[in-house]
């Protein structure tokens, strides 16, 4: 490697340093922090995303009636709440888990799923699975949440 290279090569390090260290929070006045966490709620939501939310609320309380009455819930309530709770406001957890609740009770009253077949095997568990990838994105992203 030639001495051109090895030189753009440890600018380039530095410089993405340098925008790294660009992320970070102000340092604060006196022993103040320079940033208050925020949690997200429905206020930072447009009335797109807020439809959006309540379809998978909906969404996901049809799987979780049809998972349970097979027998094999995921639990994504509580799973959803543990993930979300350190950048979502508790009031709209709450709210949402209610809603969820509520539709849950509902559709489990209203529909009776079969459980035994290859393909309702299939289902719970691809079902599953795309429950677990959702609540560890969620998950991720309220880790990487900038202001929460």
């Amino acid at each position: 490697m030639g001495v051109h290279a090895r030189l753009a090569g440890t600018t380039l390090c530095g410089l993405v340093g340098l925008l790294l260290a660009g992320f970070s929070p102000p340092p604060g006045r006196l022993g103040q922090p320079a940033a208050v966490p925020v949690k997200l709620g429905f206020s930072y939501l447009s009335q797109a995303q807020t439809r959006d939310l309540w379809r998978r609320a909906d969404n996901y309380a049809l799987a979780e009636a049809f998972l349970k009455q097979c027998g094999s819930p995921s639990h994504i309530e509580r799973r959803m709440i543990m993930a979300a709770r350190d950048c979502i406001e508790t009031r709209a957890l709450y709210r949402v888990a209610a809603y969820f609740r509520k539709k849950l009770a509902e559709l489990a009253g209203r529909y009776t799923f079969v459980c035994d077949t290859d393909q309702s095997k299939a289902l719970i568990k691809s079902t599953r699975a795309k429950i677990d990838h959702d609540v560890e994105e969620v998950r991720s992203m309220c880790r990487a949440c900038f202001i929460c």
